[in-house]
């Protein structure tokens, strides 16, 4: 998934500059990469933020246009406001088309599987895995089934799709699993309290 975004060279030198730029609907941020000086740019507020809830569940690239330049970027890092959760500073990195780049891609768990219609339920317990490929050639994720799964069945890292990328992380690594349902514990009646002796006339 990619977007594009229109960014400002910044001045900002005392933190009321960044305050005054962010009160003008913009956030800060720093742009960065190979065979560059990072650059100090702004970015609209709204528009990034559009952007970014649209790829939460996706990797996401930022293709920046500044002073008639064109950077292609991913986000790197980010600052988020305490209590306001609204982003006060990013960092976008430079990525060339055929650099060899770590990512970290979704994995989508598509169908419904067969466990859960035997009692069971669906764990996943890694969303994400990391990849080692050329920028140009990235996924936006990895798609795995899990139709199949029945109760105590699992899926791991060795049964992702096999592309033009190198998988990081262990192939025995658990990525999703159908556990049985817990049987709920049958409450035991409640014993009857004794009865009083009749009193004796």
């Amino acid at each position: 998934m990619i977007f594009t975004l229109e960014a400002q060279t910044r001045k900002t030198v005392r933190k009321s500059d960044l305050t005054k730029l962010r009160a003008q609907g913009m956030i800060p941020a720093v742009l960065y990469g190979p065979n560059m000086d990072s650059l100090s740019i702004s970015i609209d507020q709204a528009e990034f933020t559009r952007c970014y809830k649209k790829s939460f569940n996706e990797l996401a690239f930022y293709e920046l246009q500044l002073a008639g330049v064109k950077y292609h970027t991913i986000l790197k890092d980010k600052l988020v406001h305490p209590v306001g959760r609204h982003i006060l500073h990013i960092d976008f990195m430079v990525v060339p088309a055929t650099a060899q780049m770590e990512f970290e891609v979704p994995i989508h768990f598509n169908g419904e599987a067969v466990g859960t219609h035997e009692g069971g339920f669906v764990d996943v317990v890694h969303r994400t895995v990391k990849l080692v490929c050329q920028a140009d050639v990235v996924p936006d994720g990895l798609d795995l089934d899990i139709s199949n799964l029945r109760v105590g069945e699992s899926l791991h890292v060795s049964d992702l799709p096999k592309g033009p990328w190198t998988i990081k992380d262990h192939e025995e690594v658990t990525l999703v699993v159908i556990h049985a349902k817990k049987a709920e514990a049958v409450a035991e009646p409640k014993a009857e309290p004794a009865a009083k002796p009749a009193e004796e006339k």
